[in-house]
């Protein structure tokens, strides 16, 4: 309890210093002068001056959030929320209190209010520069916007300020009023106008024109969810519209205003294909994003760049996470290959392959696809299996397997690609463009490859001609990592809170005393995953026992035989919620020693890792422990495999754990402990101890990407 009492002290004092500064706030004079400059009235300008000098702390409330603020923030706040003065008038953000008392007497008979926009001003809103720009509607963002309209009609703040009716009656001077009502309900500190989605849409719609206004940053935006737009973006709108509305007429054949005077840009297939990515129908927006990464890419680039700020408008979920990033370099990508008439699409032989490599496989069944692959495939094959997978960037199981087949193929045919010339720079085009891409995965490590090639790949990549200014600098920077060795980055410190030696545990008391002291089944759970996780090999039949008896529900990835897999390495085992599966196991169990145990399994995965006597083949493994740590193509979601089990037939046969725990992590259904060091050090090990029979190659595994980033970037 004594413990307890500072912290509890703490807490008081900090809910008493919120609640007195909040309490400032609110009697604090600048909230009524805040109040005051809403509703109109100048006189609050002169009696917020001294607040501009105040550094007095206050707090407020932003929803949930507390936040610590001071007077003369508010103060400059309260002003450029209810201004509109431009910036050659007065700049608010540095003013100070002279500076405005001055600026306030210099321009007393100057500064106005406008009730229609509630802001004041000096230099009124038909003597002002807008800046926006109009282009054509795509066909399919104008039928999206139309079905609104009824809707859009209907609602209050269009009934309200006699908008709906001045549409009726087809009079231009709704484009004003509209504007009107969006730049007065724009947002402030704690006000967000829930309805601007749909005052942009109304405009659009009855000029049928796309409208982009300058707003945040002096960026054009093109719709309200750009993080560009802001109440500037509003303003031009409003500035355009009230110097322009008369200038448009009614068109009663097509039912919109025109404008004989205003240019827009004109509309193509790619604007409507980037509307179809939003569309409902997988099929469309998938059709729509291939076409994409196949068009112009200084277009689609354009167009791209502008929809990724657009950061709040979702596109259809079939197609990539990022689609614009994926399309700007699928872009460039697919010119390249077209200009130098290489093929990216494939034959109709890659369509069932991709397919198959996508569904839900055995560990064996994927395993022998992979290999076929990997033996069979032909280099002209390459190109197209990565274009689809990137398409295709969904497909977890996809990601995996061509993770696996890329890596081990290129490293298999790596001299082959030095010494062909167009393979070559295909391949550093692809190291440059897919790593631009924004993802995690394996894709961003093509580089590497070249990592200890030596003098040799040097003089090869020095015959490399390109006037393409990145691609040379991508050079530069690959053939400096050709004269660098590989140095895994090992920590000294093996153990850790997610990987610790094993311990003797009395599960029966543990699990009782969990059952006390929870708060909830979240922290149930929570703590009889922490349990388990602590127990040694020989307490995995009783912690099964108990685990049995527990009601507990999945919740997301913590589930109460996750230790087996994550912990022990019990790889292929798809469902230890069946009683039969765990019968089955603890019967093999008791029957085996530990090393038997994991022999059964990674035979029965049918995992290549002995002689044909049975003996273990130490060449095999190596090769397994530099391959078989997935890192996918795209993602983040590492697949240990069978690597777990056989570093712990490597511990057993080899009586050593290279100075690493017992167990291979200690998850509680939080930590995935990817074995990747230990691998890493058992590849040395049988080089050191001289137990490989083979020389293995030393090109570089995409897997060790991650790892290589840190080293490379410290050098």
């Amino acid at each position: 309890m004594k413990k307890l009492i500072p912290i509890i002290l703490l807490l008081f004092l900090n809910l008493f210093n919120c609640q007195f500064l909040n309490e400032q706030y609110s009697k604090s004079k600048i909230y009524s002068l805040k109040d005051s400059l809403e509703k109109g009235n100048r006189n609050a300008f002169y009696e917020i001056v001294p607040f501009l000098d105040s550094h007095k702390k206050l707090a407020e409330f932003l929803g949930y959030h507390y936040l610590e603020t001071e007077e003369h923030i508010l103060a400059k706040r309260a002003i450029i929320e209810n201004s509109i003065f431009l910036p050659k008038e007065i700049v608010i953000d540095s003013i100070s209190s002279k500076q405005f008392s001055e600026f306030l007497k210099k321009n007393n008979s100057k500064i106005k209010y406008s009730q229609e926009i509630q802001a004041f001003y000096i230099t009124s809103i038909d003597k002002r520069k807008e800046f926006v720009e109009f282009r054509e509607l795509p066909k399919s963002k104008f039928e999206k916007l139309i079905i609104r309209k009824s809707e859009i009609l209907k609602k209050d703040w269009v009934k309200n300020k006699n908008i709906a009716l001045l549409i009726q009656k087809n009079n231009p001077e709704s484009l004003l009023r509209i504007c009107e009502e969006f730049y007065r309900d724009r947002d402030k500190f704690n006000k967000y106008n829930r309805d601007k989605d749909e005052m942009y849409d109304l405009l659009r719609i009855l000029i049928r024109k796309d409208i982009g206004s300058i707003g945040r940053h002096k960026s054009l935006s093109w719709d309200t969810k750009s993080y560009n737009f802001d109440n500037n973006s509003i303003l031009n709108l409003l500035i355009y519209f009230s110097k322009n509305y008369k200038n448009f007429t009614w068109n009663d054949s097509e039912n919109y205003f025109i404008n004989q005077t205003l240019k827009s840009e004109k509309t193509d297939s790619i604007s409507d294909l980037f509307e179809d990515l939003h569309n409902d129908n997988e099929a469309i927006a998938l059709e729509s994003f291939v076409k994409l990464s196949q068009s112009n890419p200084e277009r689609v680039s354009k167009l791209a760049g502008e929809k990724d700020k657009n950061f709040l408008e979702r596109t259809n979920d079939s197609i990539p996470m990022f689609p614009f990033r994926f399309l700007i370099q699928l872009s460039l990508f697919t010119e390249y290959c077209k200009q130098n008439n290489i093929d990216f699409l494939g034959n109709q032989r890659l369509d069932p392959i991709i397919e198959k490599l996508s569904s839900k496989l055995s560990f064996s069944e994927r395993r022998k696809l992979e290999s076929e692959l990997i033996d069979n495939l032909k280099i002209e094959d390459i190109t197209p299996l990565e274009y689809w997978t990137l398409i295709y960037q969904k497909k977890l199981n996809l990601q995996e397997s061509v993770s696996r087949i890329l890596d081990i193929y290129y490293t298999k045919n790596w001299s082959k690609i030095l010494n062909d010339n167009q393979q070559l720079k295909l391949y550093l085009k692809k190291s440059l463009l897919f790593s631009r891409i924004g993802i995690n995965g394996n894709l961003n490590y093509y580089a590497y490859k070249f990592m200890g090639n030596g003098s040799l790949a040097v003089e090869i990549l020095n015959n490399i001609k390109t006037e393409n200014p990145d691609l040379e600098n991508q050079i530069i920077r690959i053939k400096k990592l050709c004269l660098q060795k590989l140095e895994y980055p090992i920590d000294d410190k093996k153990i850790s809170n997610a990987n610790f030696n094993s311990q003797k545990i009395n599960i029966k008391d543990e699990v009782d005393k969990i059952r006390i002291i929870s708060k909830d089944e979240d922290d149930f759970r929570y703590n009889i995953l922490t349990l388990f996780s602590k127990i040694g090999y020989s307490q995995i039949p009783e912690a099964i026992k108990f685990a049995d008896k527990i009601k507990f529900e999945k919740v997301s990835f913590r589930d109460k035989y996750s230790f087996l897999e994550r912990d022990f390495g019990f790889f292929n085992i798809e469902n230890w919620n069946s009683e039969e599966i765990r019968k089955d196991f603890l019967s093999i169990y008791q029957s085996h020693t530990e090393k038997q145990l994991y022999e059964y399994y990674l035979d029965k995965a049918g995992v290549d890792y002995k002689n044909n006597d049975g003996r273990i083949n130490y060449d095999k493994i190596y090769e397994i422990l530099k391959f078989n740590i997935i890192y996918p193509y795209t993602g983040s979601n590492i697949k240990e495999n069978e690597v777990g089990a056989i570093i712990k037939i490597l511990e057993l046969n080899e009586k050593t754990r290279l100075g690493y725990p017992d167990k291979l992590c200690n998850s509680a259904g939080i930590y995935i402990c990817t074995p990747t060091d230990r691998a890493w050090e058992w590849q040395k090990y049988l080089n050191d101890n001289k137990l490989l029979k083979q020389e293995h190659s030393y090109i570089v595994s995409f897997n060790y990407g991650y790892y290589l980033d840190k080293v490379v970037q410290d050098r």
